[in-house]
């Protein structure tokens, strides 16, 4: 899916690139930086105390950041209103023993994500301006991302550490009569932020930009209800569902958590975001299409 998009991205230049217009309103480049996930693993050390708030504020803690790259694209339509393409790549995890929270859940998944966005900068600015080359400015749009959470369970077997995908486990009950559907590893989120981007030659632009994702989905981490009964869930997927949906055992052994007893907040979806470096360059153009006009 991901080369898929990357095709298209390419395309979709080549056409943009036609035109002596849309060069000189473009920009390429990249942004790198850091991810960092926000959900049912946080802070709050009982699971019954987790809401919006508690959430929202672990997204400052910083605990579980990972490098995130990526290509970005960006249509100058004015000196204050921008579209924007976004492909970005990053790890995002957690785990419950940062909180020493028994409950022992852990997870990672690769988050693969294709953005479009609108900027609105606050202050006139194009690249290669020597008046109007600094502006703070905001975005938001709608993304497309791809996640598959795994860990690493202690094997009933063999005793041993071992890493598996837990979407596949239908960790609780999906697939099951009466539980929900398996969810999808495809999900939309709805990107918004703040930056700044500052010109610092003819053709170069570097910014600094905060961005979070808010998605439409409880597990990104795999962690959303209630545990199921275990007779039943180990007799429709096994032990090694049986392992991963309920790990406290591995820290307090033969402990198990009641059928229906809490495991995740369904009240509350989980979010992650993006910050970094922005630094793109405007291609060159001809010399009437190179700025806006009244802009210089």
């Amino acid at each position: 899916m991901i080369k898929k998009i990357v095709i298209l991205f390419a395309f979709l230049s080549t056409g943009i690139l036609a035109s002596a217009q849309f060069v000189a309103r473009s920009e390429f480049g990249v942004m790198l930086g850091g991810s960092n996930y926000v959900g049912d693993i946080n802070n709050a050390r009982e699971v019954t105390k987790q809401d919006f708030m508690n959430q929202f504020e672990t997204s400052f803690d910083f605990y579980n950041v990972s490098f995130m790259g990526g290509l970005i694209y960006r249509y100058n339509l004015s000196p204050r209103w921008v579209l924007r393409g976004n492909i970005l790549f990053t790890k995002l995890w957690g785990e419950d023993s940062h909180f020493n929270n028994s409950r022992n859940l852990s997870f990672n998944t690769w988050c693969n994500e294709a953005s479009f966005m609108v900027e609105f900068n606050f202050f006139d600015y194009q690249t290669g301006s020597l008046k109007h080359r600094v502006s703070p400015y905001i975005f938001a749009g709608l993304s497309l991302f791809y996640m598959n959470p795994k860990t690493e369970v202690m094997n009933p077997y063999t005793l041993e550490m071992e890493e598996v995908f837990l979407r596949d486990l239908s960790t609780e009950g999906q697939g099951m009569a009466g539980y929900g559907t398996t969810y999808s590893r495809f999900q939309v989120a709805i990107p918004f932020g703040l930056g700044i981007k500052v010109s610092v030659s003819k053709y170069i632009c570097i910014g600094l930009e905060y961005g979070f994702r808010k998605t439409f989905t409880d597990y990104l981490d795999d962690i959303s209800t209630n545990y199921v009964d275990r007779d039943e869930l180990l007799a429709w997927g096994g032990a090694m569902t049986g392992a991963a949906a309920d790990r406290t055992n591995e820290i307090e052994p033969n402990v198990y958590h009641a059928a229906n007893s809490m495991r995740g907040n369904p009240n509350t979806k989980d979010w992650y975001s993006f910050f970094g470096v922005t630094l793109t360059t405007k291609l060159p153009a001809s010399k009437k299409c190179e700025t806006f006009r009244g802009v210089r």
